[in-house]
C-alpha cells in the first residue's frame, strides 16, 4: 500500500488523496469549529464523531475530537487535509474490529479513536471479559508500527489467541 507522510505518522495515499480533493473542492467562507464537525459527520455516514466523551456510543465506530483541532482545521487548510487523512484512514481499521465481534460473540467490545488537543491519534478500547470486568485499554500509534489497520489486526490476533493478559488474568489490549 502506498503512503504519505503527514507529521510523524503515514496514512495511505488513497486516505491522502480524498482529503486533498473534499479540502480543494470546499467553497471558501464556512470555517466555524461546528461546520467542520457536521463537515466530518457527512464525510464518515455510520460513525459517530463528538467532542466529548459523554457522547461515545457503543460499537467500535466512534471518534472523539478536540474542540481545538476542529478550530485548527477551521482556520488551516493543511490542517483539514492532515486530520480528514487520519480520519478517513480509520475506514481501513473496523472490517478488522467487526470481524474479530463476530468471531468472538460473548465478548462485549467497544472502541473509539481520540484526536487530543495535541493532534495525536489514539485508540482506546474498552473490553467486558468472561468475569464481567471492564477492561479499557489505550493506546497510540507511533511511526515505526505501520498504519492503524496493522497495529489493530496484530492486537486483534493477540487477543484472540489469548497470549495478552493483565495482571490479574483478564485479556487486555497491551500487546
Amino acid at each position: 500500500m502506498d503512503m504519505v507522510r503527514i507529521g510523524a505518522l503515514n496514512v495511505s495515499k488513497n486516505s491522502y488523496n480524498r482529503a486533498r480533493e473534499i479540502v480543494n473542492n470546499k467553497p471558501e467562507g464556512r470555517k466555524t469549529a461546528q461546520d467542520v464537525l457536521e463537515s466530518l459527520r457527512k464525510m464518515m455516514p455510520g460513525w459517530t464523531i463528538v467532542t466529548d466523551a459523554s457522547q461515545w456510543t457503543a460499537g467500535v465506530r466512534n471518534i472523539e475530537i478536540d474542540q481545538d483541532v476542529l478550530e485548527r482545521m477551521a482556520e488551516d487548510p493543511e490542517a483539514m487535509v492532515k486530520f480528514k487523512a487520519l480520519i478517513l484512514d480509520l475506514e481501513d481499521v473496523v472490517p478488522a474490529i467487526e470481524e474479530w465481534k463476530k468471531e468472538n460473540p460473548g465478548t462485549a467490545l467497544r472502541f473509539k479513536f481520540d484526536i487530543s488537543e495535541d493532534g495525536n491519534l489514539r485508540a482506546i478500547a474498552t473490553l467486558l471479559t468472561s468475569l464481567g470486568q471492564e477492561v479499557t485499554s489505550r493506546f497510540d500509534l507511533y511511526e515505526h508500527q505501520g498504519t492503524w489497520a496493522g497495529i489493530i489486526e496484530r492486537k486483534l490476533e493477540a487477543l484472540t489467541q489469548g497470549q495478552v493478559e493483565d495482571a490479574e488474568g483478564n485479556r487486555s489490549w497491551m500487546a
